[in-house]
């Protein structure tokens, strides 16, 4: 399988998971699928969920490791070995080249220079060949479908048949950020482990140890691991986009929405959709869908009455509607936020 397609989600100079030999939280998770695997009541297939960026692939690929190492479950302890650069079951994983391991994600397309948006079924279908009767070592054949979230119905359709039939001596791990958009089927087909977000601390301790935390005062470093919500990549993002400027820019406009500032607005909207910002949009938005959700809930303590409540609900869903519209015509991102404002105020002075 192409390189490419391993690390459609990789973030430029920051490890793959591959390549990352420590994992970070998710204690409990993994004493109890070492406990599964070591008295042989590990099941075929793991669903693994939890929202993007706290460590399913990395979780995946070092039991994955521990799997390859120790073939015999009986004999496999109940803890991951240190590994170490020269460890040549890790180097394997590392390269992407151990041959008992397959990696499924998004392609790489080579007429738009992008990563496709779905894990097609060519993709899922790669596992005919990889569970073949030739092995390219002994022991466990693992597969990892990365993730089950951007599967197209036919892909989907193909992963449940292997699933209802699995090979001797196989291991399918199936990650998932929103596990509701997985087939009922498949999930019945798997055992589901919910993974946590990480502890504030430890999203910062990894942040730090990639470099991301340089320049970055006590105080926004503590507002960072809110952001972040238990996500290395949401961090990542964060402190790659100018997420926490953003952020204190978002909330400054909201909290004038009784008398807008447009001219500021203007300017937010143009800096977050300039070219080659489209992660600072999404973050702008994420930020918008947080904000609108607690006051359609009422978790912010406003006003809540049902009137109140119905209209910040109905301003969230036009704004859902007005992303997919941009996203699907490739209409002007600025106009979302100068719309999203005005709904927001309109919103304010109705209340």
């Amino acid at each position: 399988m192409d390189d490419d397609a391993i690390v459609a989600d990789k973030i430029d100079g920051i490890p793959h998971p591959a390549e990352t030999l420590e994992l970070v939280g998710h204690k409990e998770t993994i004493s109890q699928i070492l406990q599964q695997y070591a008295s042989g009541r590990m099941h075929h297939a793991l669903l693994l969920t939890g929202p993007r960026g706290i460590g399913k692939a990395t979780f995946a690929l070092r039991i994955a490791s521990h799997v390859f190492r120790y073939p015999k479950a009986s004999s496999a302890p109940l803890y991951f070995d240190d590994s170490h650069e020269n460890d040549p079951i890790d180097g394997k994983l590392a390269a992407r080249s151990h041959p008992n391991l397959l990696h499924m994600t998004r392609l790489w397309d080579e007429k738009t220079k992008k990563f496709k948006t779905q894990l097609t079924v060519d993709v899922i279908r790669l596992t005919v060949p990889f569970f073949g009767t030739s092995r390219g070592e002994e022991g466990w054949r693992i597969a990892i479908v990365d993730a089950a979230d951007d599967m197209n119905a036919n892909a989907a359709n193909a992963l449940l048949k292997i699933l209802e039939e699995p090979p001797h001596n196989t291991l399918f791990f199936v990650l998932s950020h929103s596990p509701a958009k997985v087939l009922p089927t498949i999930r019945s087909r798997c055992q589901q482990v919910s993974m946590k977000p990480l502890e504030e601390n430890q999203v910062l301790s990894v942040l730090d140890k990639f470099g991301a935390l340089e320049g970055i005062n006590q105080d926004d470093q503590v507002l960072l691991g809110k952001l972040a919500k238990g996500s290395v990549r949401t961090g990542l993002m964060l402190t790659r986009e100018n997420g926490l400027e953003i952020y204190k820019s978002f909330m400054n406009a909201c909290s004038k929405l009784d008398k807008p500032d447009w001219s500021q607005i203007q300017a937010m909207a143009e800096k977050v959709t300039a070219r080659g910002k489209e992660d600072g949009f999404r973050l702008l938005l994420e930020f918008a869908n947080e904000f609108m959700e607690g006051h359609a809930t009422g978790r912010l303590g406003q006003k809540n009455d049902i009137s109140s409540l119905a209209r910040w609900a109905q301003v969230w869903e036009k704004t859902q509607n007005s992303i997919r519209l941009a996203d699907g015509y490739n209409l002007d991102k600025k106009q979302v936020i100068i719309n999203l404002f005005q709904d927001m105020d309109e919103a304010v002075r109705s209340t």
